[in-house]
């Protein structure tokens, strides 16, 4: 079965034409919110057919449906889309992919990823060792490559972060 991943939910509805308000801390909102891609809503297969941006939310038409009345059935749901509709380069991968990854730091097993933190700033891994928990922020000071294959996350002084 195909892989559906949650981008986003929706929120409210947006004006009286039909637009629906959706919050997503999805890391590739970029190549799901856009006209013509599918996702799916209460097991209900709808089409993208207008997107815009209003104060850090999307507002979505699906289907061209332009009457609040028969959007407000979606309020409160999950968005989902197909994993592979994304069409991830090579090396590309969503953060949704490191839950569960091992950590290593200088050929040294440091942990295995338990969660994910998203801010407006920056990502953290949230790494589980030993019964103790450390945060260890996703940028390049820190992380050097995650094996996709192996699903192992290798850092940069990664370890100096372990209190």
């Amino acid at each position: 079965m195909e892989e559906l991943i949650i981008v986003g939910r929706v929120i409210n509805f947006f004006g009286i034409k039909g637009e629906l308000k959706v919050k997503s801390a999805f890391d590739k909102k970029e190549k799901v919110f856009k006209i013509g891609n599918h996702i799916l809503i209460n097991n209900e297969l709808l089409k993208i057919t207008s997107v815009r941006i209003h104060k850090n939310n999307y507002l979505i038409r699906v289907n061209n449906i332009n009457d609040i009345n028969l959007v407000t059935k979606y309020i409160g749901y999950n968005i989902y889309f197909k994993k592979s509709d994304l069409k991830l380069a090579e090396h590309e991968y969503i953060l949704q992919d490191l839950i569960g990854a091992t950590v290593m730091d200088d050929k040294e097993n440091i942990g295995r990823v338990i969660e994910i933190y998203t801010s407006s700033n920056m990502n953290y891994i949230k790494v589980e060792y030993s019964n103790k928990t450390y945060l260890i922020p996703l940028i390049d000071e820190y992380i050097d490559h995650f094996d996709q294959e192996t699903k192992t996350i290798y850092t940069n002084n990664g370890k100096s972060l372990c209190l």
